[in-house]
């Protein structure tokens, strides 16, 4: 009779010492209010990295319209917006994603989504995908100020 047990104690060992990523998380997702008949919006988030590893974010998609990752720098005292192709997030950290700084574009509305409306988006990440659902808001969670839609100087 043949023993089993020492080839099942190496397999079982060897399964168990495979590395198996953490997923993503997205947190505290928003977009834009806009007056109806915008085209564009922009989507702010909270990405946790609770991996071991760094993690790379290689795009985003929503069923809304076209998105993408974007980001705003002061250059020279003015305001500018670009496009980022790949944004690393290292392991064991959290990016936000918020008015200024970086953020997901949605562009090519076919309607303006409505304030309390919640619109799906995902980021497509070295890890997979990863998916939430965005309310749209005037203003971010949280804010004293639940007016600034029309007001601020972010404007996408």
């Amino acid at each position: 009779m043949i023993d089993v047990r020492v080839p099942l104690f190496v397999l079982f060992s060897a399964v168990s010492c495979l590395v198996v990523a953490e997923t993503p998380q997205l947190s505290d997702a928003w977009v834009r209010a806009m007056p109806p008949g915008q085209t564009m919006t922009a989507v702010y988030l909270q990405l946790h990295n609770p991996d071991a590893a760094p993690l790379s974010v290689l795009g985003a998609s929503s069923s809304f319209g076209a998105a993408s990752l974007h980001e705003t720098r002061v250059e020279e005292g003015r305001s500018m917006m670009r496009a980022v192709d790949t944004l690393t997030v290292d392991a064991g950290t959290m990016v936000q994603l918020k008015p200024g700084g970086l953020h997901i574009m949605l562009m090519g509305l076919e309607r303006t989504p409505a304030e309390g409306e919640v619109v799906p988006i995902c980021l497509q990440t070295s890890n997979g995908d990863v998916c939430a659902d965005a309310t749209v808001r005037r203003s971010a969670p949280g804010s004293a100020n639940t007016d600034d839609a029309g007001n601020s100087h972010d404007h996408h």
